[in-house]
């Protein structure tokens, strides 16, 4: 639920709150009204799943992010609503860092270029590390049920992934319509995320490998590639890794 006009203003860090115990009948309007006292909204959304006893329709998952236009609200709001009861539940609050999501018609439209869909997986690169497959989940679950999500480690006992991932949804709308909400402007600690639909044998390490190596073949000399490439962000991606 967008409940700004000003989309122009870019969301900050801090601005974007984490809404747990959420009871399953309360809608994005019955927390826009409650957060809405703590000061300017910019974007409210439940989490939802499909309903597979009714086609067509979803279920709320019991949480959702409330974001503010300015940092100060969203910690007010910490302090004023924590526990607060809505349709008899009390909501657990904490300061979210998912992604603030920004779509803006034209400008930023032309940064990112996908390639046709023809599967459900979407290949997210340029994740931060500190990223956990929850967060990935709460991010992307919004628009429908997932399949699967898969993060591919370093190496064997690390428990740290190299930078990029696959979600894979169960409906190709659903995959679409995340793809198209997330490609523009989305970050991650920090980091804007990259997306792009995955080929059937993208789901490994060998071949990204040399998907990576013909994007750099067929462009040019390495002097031309900066640090945020292709082959940074999944080859290297250990080397950033605090």
């Amino acid at each position: 639920m967008e409940v700004s006009d000003e989309s122009d203003d870019e969301p900050g860090p801090g601005c974007t709150l984490f809404v747990k115990n959420l009871n399953f009948e309360t809608t994005e309007e019955t927390l826009k009204e409650k957060f809405s006292t703590c000061g300017p909204l910019r974007n409210v959304s439940i989490s939802k799943k499909k309903d597979i006893k009714h086609p067509g329709q979803f279920l709320s998952m019991g949480y959702g992010f409330v974001e503010y236009k300015r940092p100060d609200d969203a910690q007010n709001a910490m302090k004023v609503l924590q526990h607060c009861t809505v349709d008899e539940h009390q909501l657990e609050l904490k300061l979210s860092n998912r992604a603030t999501v920004q779509v803006k018609p034209k400008s930023a439209k032309k940064k990112q270029v996908s390639k046709k869909q023809k599967t459900t997986k979407i290949l997210v690169r340029n994740l931060p590390f500190e990223a956990t497959r929850k967060e990935i989940q709460e991010l992307f679950s919004v628009f429908g049920e997932i399949k699967t999500i898969r993060l591919p480690k370093k190496a064997a006992g690390t428990g740290t992934h190299r930078g990029f991932g696959f979600v894979d949804f169960m409906t190709k709308p659903d995959a679409k319509r995340a793809f198209n909400a997330l490609c523009h402007s989305t970050h991650l600690y920090g980091r804007r995320l990259v997306l792009e639909w995955a080929d059937t044998d993208d789901d490994s390490i060998e071949a990204l490998r040399k998907k990576t190596a013909a994007h750099f073949h067929d462009g040019g000399p390495a002097k031309k590639f900066k640090k945020s490439t292709i082959m940074d962000d999944l080859l290297k991606a250990g080397e950033k890794d605090d």
